[in-house]
């Protein structure tokens, strides 16, 4: 059995497009992990995300085939004629994530919103 040489094959700025594309690769039997660059751990514990991003790894033998699968992940598909094609699933994580940068947002300025008008019309009628 021999040991495994970690090659690093891509960063992302995010940890989740990390998990995503890991994950994939261990699905696809080749076994991947990702790493925080410098103090990223801490940041993602403390703050919840990272502006160091991760870095993802695999055994220095999987790495050409690895490149071309994240390739495939990552690109565009609407030059595709079918996402099958590719050997890949269609993830509608995608959209799943701006749906919920949409809702955050809306909480965001109604929470906001909430705080603000009362004061002002406290102000204004007060």
């Amino acid at each position: 059995m021999e040991g495994m040489k970690p090659v690093k094959i891509y960063s992302c700025a995010e940890r989740v497009n990390a998990d995503m594309i890991t994950e994939t690769l261990n699905d696809r039997g080749i076994p991947a992990y990702s790493e925080s660059k410098g103090s990223g751990d801490y940041m993602n514990i403390y703050m919840g995300s990272s502006i160091f991003g991760n870095d993802i790894y695999v055994n220095e033998k999987d790495a050409d085939r690895a490149k071309e699968i994240i390739t495939a992940l990552t690109m565009p598909h609407e030059g595709k004629a079918d996402a099958a094609d590719a050997d890949l699933p269609v993830r509608a994580s995608d959209k799943r994530i701006h749906v919920v940068r949409i809702i955050s947002l809306i909480a965001a300025v109604l929470m906001v919103l909430g705080a603000v008008v009362p004061s002002l019309v406290n102000i204004l009628f007060g």
